[in-house]
Parts: structure tokens; C-alpha cells; sequence
């Protein structure tokens, strides 16, 4: 593990001053990020604006949940998309070989090899939404670890959901746009679980878990939870992590490089 870390720590270092070297292209993106975010937030006020709430939801109780998932939104623009993004591509034409030849873990350096700094204003809006809701909400001091908690299961499972999906490129040569699925579908988590079909609510809670990135560790802050139902993000993120890494080994063995 220590040297996973002081390795991510060299990645780390590398994306941030090649980041700095494009800063046209960083501030650009920047820019985009903030406007984007704030039309999400928008809607959302405009929304509720015209009806009291959404199955329970006020904007005051929203912001806890879109403050965590704003958070999730920089982990899935700034460390997974610039890596995940390539995967098929790279696996299509057969260049997977610089990873597979390194004397280290390949899905590791798969997925952090980019590190993209557009993901700031997304934190920025997701410190400023679950403080918004902490104010309104009075809600105590001594929850806030729960924050990082529902940032880091969700990014797990996200990352774990996505890299399962585009491992299906080494099965099936014209996934060459599969990258885009995972970003659009995430979409799904920013509404409460409660205004889905039966079906589709059992669907993304338990076998696409997204209701469970943002909605229920805020429910769990808001009191209309027990804190117990924590324990089921953690076991997920942790299933699905040890099955991304599985599907991945497995799915190397139908890996042909450009070599071959």
C-alpha cells in the first residue's frame, strides 16, 4: 500500500504540472464546469419553486444530497473520466501493453494515470450546497464525517460500476463509445429514489446502486434513516471493487495486443 501511495503521489505531481502547463485549457474547462453547475442548481430552485417538494424534498433538504453528489461529480471529471475514458480505445488497437508490462498493478495504472484540475468548481459547489444544508438543516457538527464517508462509497461504486462496463470492450470490439454510458446514467442519482417505478427503484438501489451515492447517507443526516443503513454503501463499494478487479483479470485474457 505504501508504495501504491508514494507511486499515485509521482501521478499526482505529473497531472497537476502538466494541467498547469495548459491553462487556457484548464480555465476553459474551468469555466465550462462552474457554468454547468450552476444551471444544475438552478433547476433544481426554479423546480420547487412551482411545487412545495419532490416526494418529501425541499431545496433545503436537496442540498445535503446534491452537496455530496457535486463532490462525486469532481471524482468522475477530474480522476476517473481522463483515465477510463481511454480504456477502449486502448484496448480496440491493442495498446494496453505499457500498462501490462510494468512491474505494477494494470488496473491501477489504467485508472490514474490523468488527473484533470476542471474538477475544483465541482468541490467548491459541493462544499457550498452541504454547508448551505448543515445552516438550514441545523444539523450538528458531529455528522460530518458522514460526508466523506457517502463521497468515498460513492466514488467506489461509481468507479467499480464504470470499469466493469468498459471492461466489456475486450468481449466486444465495436464498444468504442461505452466510455459515454456511466456519465449520462449517473445522472439518475441527483433524484430521490421515491419518484421511481418499484422495479427501477429496486434496480438502482441494489443491482445499480445510484440512490445509494447521495440520497440515503442524507437521509441518514436528516434523521429519517438509521445510521446502520451506512453499512450497505460500504458493502457494495466493497463488492463491487473486488469484482471489477476479478472481471478485469478475467477479461485480460481476451486481450490481444498490437504485438500479437
Amino acid at each position: 500500500m505504501i508504495r501504491y501511495f508514494k507511486l499515485y503521489r509521482a501521478i499526482f505531481s505529473l497531472s497537476v504540472s502538466r494541467a498547469l502547463i495548459y491553462k487556457q485549457e484548464f480555465i476553459t474547462w474551468a469555466i465550462v464546469d462552474s457554468v454547468w453547475g450552476v444551471i444544475n442548481i438552478g433547476f433544481f430552485r426554479i423546480l420547487l419553486y412551482a411545487i412545495s417538494d419532490i416526494s418529501g424534498w425541499t431545496f433545503t433538504t436537496l442540498a445535503i444530497p446534491l452537496g455530496i453528489l457535486y463532490f462525486l461529480n469532481a471524482v468522475i471529471w477530474g480522476f476517473l473520466w481522463p483515465n477510463l475514458s481511454r480504456l477502449p480505445q486502448m484496448i480496440n488497437r491493442g495498446e494496453l501493453d505499457l500498462y501490462l508490462t510494468k512491474p505494477a498493478n494494470s488496473q491501477f495504472l489504467a485508472s490514474t494515470g490523468f488527473i484533470g484540475l476542471n474538477l475544483i468548481p465541482s468541490a467548491a459547489a459541493g462544499v457550498f450546497l452541504t454547508w448551505y444544508g448543515f445552516k438550514l438543516n441545523h444539523l450538528p457538527v458531529s455528522i460530518i464525517p458522514i460526508i466523506p464517508l457517502a463521497v468515498i462509497c460513492a466514488s467506489i461504486i461509481s468507479y467499480a460500476v464504470w470499469f466493469i462496463t468498459l471492461s466489456l470492450a475486450f468481449w466486444f470490439n465495436r464498444l468504442s463509445n461505452i466510455q459515454h454510458v456511466f456519465p449520462g446514467a449517473v445522472d439518475i442519482a441527483r433524484y430521490p429514489v421515491a419518484i421511481f417505478h418499484p422495479f427501477i427503484r429496486f434496480l438502482f438501489t441494489y443491482i445499480i446502486p445510484f440512490t445509494l451515492m447521495g440520497f440515503l447517507p442524507a437521509e441518514v443526516m436528516l434523521g429519517r434513516k438509521s445510521p446502520f443503513m451506512l453499512l450497505l454503501p460500504i458493502f457494495l463499494a466493497t463488492i463491487l471493487l473486488y469484482l471489477s478487479h476479478k472481471f478485469w483479470n478475467f477479461s485480460l485474457k481476451r486481450y490481444q495486443s498490437a504485438s500479437s
